[in-house]
């Protein structure tokens, strides 16, 4: 099939890119690139098709659209910090542009679109693990725009006919998260070590997330391309809560570096507790096992003192 991944060059989108091309499909990556903060795809130049521009230009979108089967959409602009400060961003910049891009893919004859949805803010503050049955209820504004985006998603699938799948993922972590991003605790915690520098842990033992391996997320995904007919809801998650203190004690046996930090009350923007039921998905992947936590540490840690090492100018 022909694949398009918007955001390809990013962190989750180069990993799906990179389990595409194993099963053997043709893949097109429109991204922003910036080769000082990302060099994600290099290992498969010759291999992928890279078109270079910015998700707001409506008519380079639109021209790589045209011959797609199936879409995956992993452009973010905006994080939660931000938009709780800001809720504008929210609809500039991701309500409008997605619903904007649905529109061109069924003007464009895409069969399906793929979403990646947050399941750390969609459910809101409810008590975990949730499952897709759980009532939404998004406190954040960045949790409140995923959720109208997924609305608007459904629109479109039950207007023109276009397939969609929503994945609510929960905190995703692993090698190529971009340098210098405020999104991701277990690579602003790196990046801290690495300069040296103290860094801050927000909560306590009630604080929990559901850390999932950036390759398990690529590779569940790839459900996706089985059947470009259907639309589904799912929840992609390990299903175990890790306190934020707990992934500090983990942190800091992995690492092969002293880390410096102190620890402070949650934030007002913080959700208390998500951990994903995601059961529905992997009932599709029967015996599926996910890279435990302290390996994928590991393996994060190691990537990102290779990329300082190889790239000085990456900060």
């Amino acid at each position: 099939m022909n694949v398009l991944v918007l955001g390809g060059n990013g962190f989750l989108g180069s990993h799906l890119v990179d389990r595409v091309v194993e099963l053997g499909h043709e893949v097109t990556v429109f991204d922003r690139v910036q080769p000082r903060v990302a060099r994600n795809l290099e290992h498969l130049k010759g291999r992928i098709r890279i078109i270079n521009g910015e998700f707001e230009n409506r008519r380079a979108l639109r021209e790589s659209l045209e011959g797609q089967d199936i879409v995956y959409h992993f452009i973010g602009a905006t994080y939660p910090l931000a938009s709780w400060k800001d809720p504008f961003i929210e609809i500039d910049l991701t309500i409008k542009n997605s619903v904007a891009m649905f529109n061109n893919a069924v003007e464009a004859g895409v069969k399906k679109v793929v979403y990646p949805s947050s399941g750390g803010t969609v459910y809101g503050r409810q008590r975990s693990p949730f499952t897709e049955e759980t009532p939404t209820q998004p406190f954040s504004p960045y949790g409140i725009a995923k959720l109208c985006t997924e609305q608007f998603l459904n629109y479109y699938r039950d207007v023109n006919g276009i397939a969609a799948d929503i994945y609510r993922i929960g905190n995703p972590y692993g090698p190529r998260q971009a340098v210098g991003s405020v999104q991701g605790v277990i690579n602003i915690w790196m990046e801290a070590v690495l300069e040296g520098e103290e860094f801050l842990v927000y909560g306590d033992d009630a604080n929990i997330r559901d850390y999932i391996y950036v390759t398990d997320v690529a590779e569940l995904m790839t459900h996706s391309l089985d059947d470009l007919g259907t639309s589904e809801t799912f929840n992609l998650g390990t299903g175990e809560g890790v306190s934020i203190l707990r992934l500090l004690q983990v942190f800091e046996r992995t690492l092969d570096a002293k880390p410096k930090y102190r620890v402070l009350p949650r934030r007002p923007s913080d959700n208390i507790s998500s951990v994903l039921n995601s059961s529905k998905l992997l009932a599709h992947f029967p015996g599926y096992r996910f890279v435990p936590l302290e390996k994928g540490i590991k393996a994060t840690w190691e990537d990102l003192k290779r990329r300082y090492r190889a790239y000085p100018d990456i900060s």
